[in-house]
Order: structure tokens, then sequence, then C-alpha cells
């Protein structure tokens, strides 16, 4: 019985005891650490911090009347003060650093930077303090957009066509010595080498003078949209028959439905052309027929629409040939009739100098016998 008593009740004391006391050390554990932490905070919340940051300079003016150049888009900033307030500053960028001008005219300026909006305890330095601008009245003036596209990364033989902008005409503002300065407002496209494709974008606008310097104005709206048709080169000539081989004996007459076609090149080579000839070949024709023939392409043209006509080819024999036969035959009858009536005028004669020798004979006889006597 002694030994079911200690083994009871006192072991369950001692287990409670012990467990009272791990939850007595977790307890004060706990809140050391959260005391640590607390000092922690409050060490960083009490500690000196430094930043710089780059923030956008706001310019007070009348913007309506006068066109302020000179002075910089950022300026520097750098805070140094508790940690807490310096980090809010710098995640936030609540302030501002601006720079009066309401009260100046047209002319050069130095004008102090201040800032609004940072907390009084911590300490501020602007980098620059100060800055010149210049100030001059402002105008506004109406100008057309010129297009400039880069022309040679056009692929062989292809042009481009007349460009088509969202918005033709454009506003340029600014000074007055910087706007009386602009020559053009153009839109340059600059398209990938080889481009077939027609032209698409939407192109930033700027405003420069006669040598092609770009000017510090407002242009509005600062972009157009510009599309452009890409195509190849092309020229209408009229087509002239040419024939070639013909056979002797024959006339050919040539004709086509087709009197002009379009044709596709450079057109440094489509500027020489005033009509385009088409060879016709006859060396196997000797009948009226109808032929397909293909149209040549000169060098850097290279394509033609249509790309073959049709060709009509009336065959005749040559007559000249006939009549040249008719005229060699008829001087042939009179050498006949002339042979034929020769040889009687030479028997006639020949008659007639046989008689004249019959009778020179007999006379001769006659005259013998006196010349005996």
């Amino acid at each position: 019985m002694m030994k079911n008593f200690v083994e009871g009740p006192w072991l369950y004391r001692i287990l409670a005891l012990f467990l009272a006391l791990l939850l007595f050390g977790y307890v004060n554990l706990d809140e050391i650490n959260t005391t640590r932490q607390t000092n922690n905070n409050d060490t960083q919340m009490l500690a000196t911090r430094t930043e710089t940051v780059k923030v956008p300079l706001q310019i007070n003016a009348d913007t309506d009347q006068y066109f302020i150049t000179g002075y910089p888009q950022k300026v520097k900033v750098k805070l140094s003060g508790p940690n807490a307030l310096v980090t809010s500053a710098v995640n936030t960028l609540n302030f501002r650093v601006i720079a009066d001008l309401t009260k100046l005219g047209p002319g050069d300026h130095t004008v102090k930077l201040e800032q609004t909006g940072i907390n009084k305890d911590i300490k501020v330095t602007i980098e620059p303090r100060e800055i010149k601008v210049h100030i001059e009245h402002k105008v506004t003036k109406q100008f057309p957009v010129q297009v400039n596209v880069k022309k040679e990364n056009l692929a062989a033989g292809y042009s481009l066509g007349n460009p088509k902008l969202s918005q033709d005409v454009v506003e340029v503002s600014g000074a007055k010595s910087a706007v009386n300065a602009v020559s053009q407002v153009v839109a340059t496209i600059d398209p990938a080498e080889g481009t077939k494709k027609d032209i698409n974008e939407e192109v930033l606008l700027q405003a420069v003078d006669r040598n092609g310097k770009a000017l510090n104005v407002l242009i509005s709206p600062q972009t157009v949209n510009v599309k452009i048709l890409v195509q190849m080169n092309k020229k209408t000539l009229p087509i002239s028959l040419e024939k070639t081989g013909e056979k002797s004996g024959y006339s050919y007459s040539l004709s086509s439905p087709t009197d002009s076609v379009t044709v596709y090149g450079r057109q440094t080579a489509l500027a020489k052309l005033t009509s385009l000839p088409v060879s016709v070949d006859l060396s196997t024709i000797t009948s009226s027929t109808s032929k397909t023939v293909k149209v040549p392409l000169p060098d850097n043209i290279y394509e033609s629409m249509p790309s073959t006509i049709k060709v009509t080819i009336t065959v005749t024999p040559d007559t000249a040939n006939t009549s040249a036969t008719s005229t060699v035959e008829a001087p042939a009858e009179s050498t006949a009739q002339t042979s034929t009536s020769a040889p009687i005028a030479s028997s006639s004669s020949s008659s007639q100098s046989n008689s004249q020798s019959s009778s020179s004979e007999s006379e001769s006889s006659k005259i013998k016998p006196n010349i005996n006597q």
C-alpha cells in the first residue's frame, strides 16, 4: 500500500511542477524577446539615415505666354535624418522641388530651387541649388507633316506609293526664335533591309531647321500614323511586233489584240523604255496561223503583265515572182520570131546572090569567046 501511495500522487506532483517551470520559462523568454525587438525598433527609429534620390523639377511659370528653356528635367535631392522619416520620404517621394518663375519676364535668369512636402526633421540638400533659365515669348504655328523614307532599304525594283497620314498638319509651339527657325516637321521611317511589305507605323515627329538640325519645340500631336503602299516599279508600254526568219516567196502580216503591256522593274530601267519590241519567228510558217509569243524582259525588268501575247500571222504567196516569170518569157518569143525570119532573109539573100552569080557566069562565058576571038 505504501508503494502505491508513493508511485501515485507524488509522481503527478513532480510532473506538474516540471510543467509549471517550463511554462514560466517560455513566458519570460517571449517577454524578453519582445522587449529586445522593441528596443531594436526604437533604436532603428532613432538612427540617422542618408539617401540621395532624383526627382522631377517643377517649373512654376505662365506657360501660355512664355516658353522656358535651359532647365534640367530632374535634380538630385539628398535627405538626412531619422531612419523612418527618410525611408518614408524615399519610398513615397511625396515632396516636390520647385523653380518659381512667376515673377520673371523674357530674358536669362538664375533661379534658386526650393522644396516642399519634406518633414522638417529631415535635412535637405538640392543639387544643383540654382539653375539658369531662358524665357521667351511663346508662339504657335501650324506645319504640314513631311514623310521621309529611306528608300535604299526597299527591295530591288520596288517603290513607294503616296503616304497616308492620320494627321497631315500639326501645331508647333515654343520660343519665338525657335518656331520661326522651323523649316519642316518630318516623320522619318527607316524600313528593314529588303522591304517588300506595306508600311504601317506610328512615327515620332521632329521639327528641323533648313540644315536638318532638330529644334527644341513642342509638337502637337507628337506622333502620327503613316501608311505607305510598297509595290514594284511599273510602266505601261506599247508593243511593236517585229518579224524574224521570213521565208522567201511569202509575204507576212502580223497583228495582235494586245497593243500594250505593263512591265515591272528598276526605275532607272523603266525610264529608258518607250516601247517594247516583241519578235515573232516566221522561219517555219508558210500559211496563215496564230501563235502565242512570250513578252521579252529587258535588263532590270523583272515581270510583265501579261507575260505572253497572241499574234495572228497572215501569210500570202509572193506575187512578185509570178510577174517576174512573165516578164522573162515575153522576150523569148520575140527572139524566136527574129530567129525564124532571119534564116528566111538569109535564104532570100542567098538566092539573090546565086542568081547574081549565075548571071555573072553567063556574062562571063559570053565574053570569053570575044576574047578568044
